[in-house]
């Protein structure tokens, strides 16, 4: 991971020469995403959507919060079928480097995943008749992000995005109608990303 990111930041536009004067962004940016997250151990591929706000604080770093929707079709037989609903909320720190025709940019930072499990009714017959499981829930974990991109005319941008979390899915069963029993499964996934965004100019530079 080291090495792609240097590799990544020895990557970036190296023009203009004279990075305050021509390397510059929008005070204030509105950023909105769609894109499709790689497959992973719980499903497959899921579509993204997402809406991101901008801050440059001071050139060239800027801060970024963001928060995104995905829908992941659960297939895996280590974990129940189903639809995962989940919702993403980031806060990034992102370095740029270029000029106002192209740029590119590294950053990265803290997630939290809140999730919704929908599961099937195959999956339901045999967790809930099988197991005597009444009910299950996947608790919202943390995580961190790093993303790298280009931006071009300042308007259109293509990212790419490496994203580690452990989500818990819980698993409540009734023992007896006053006595119930909880267990946990936990999942270690790794997502890649790959989104494309306009940008709307909320302040100028």
């Amino acid at each position: 991971m080291l090495a792609l990111v240097i590799t990544s930041l020895l990557s970036l536009p190296i023009y203009p020469l004279n990075p305050i004067q021509h390397d510059t962004v929008a005070t204030v940016n509105l950023h909105g995403t769609i894109g499709l997250n790689s497959p992973n151990r719980m499903g497959n591929m899921s579509p993204e959507l997402g809406i991101k706000a901008e801050l440059l604080v001071t050139h060239p770093f800027i801060v970024r919060t963001s928060c995104e929707y995905k829908l992941l079709n659960m297939n895996s037989k280590f974990y129940p079928d189903g639809f995962l609903h989940g919702v993403t909320v980031a806060a990034e720190l992102m370095y740029y480097r270029g000029t106002s025709t192209l740029m590119g940019f590294i950053g990265g930072g803290p997630i939290a995943q809140f999730n919704h499990l929908s599961i099937s009714d195959r999956a339901a017959d045999s967790i809930f008749t099988d197991r005597g499981v009444t009910s299950v829930s996947v608790r919202p974990t943390l995580g961190y992000r790093i993303t790298f991109g280009l931006r071009y005319k300042r308007i259109y941008s293509l990212e790419v995005s490496v994203s580690e979390t452990q989500p818990k899915f819980l698993y409540m069963s009734r023992l007896s109608p006053t006595e119930f029993a909880e267990s946990s499964q936990r999942a270690e996934i790794s997502d890649v990303r790959i989104a494309l965004g306009y940008l709307w100019t909320l302040r100028g530079m």
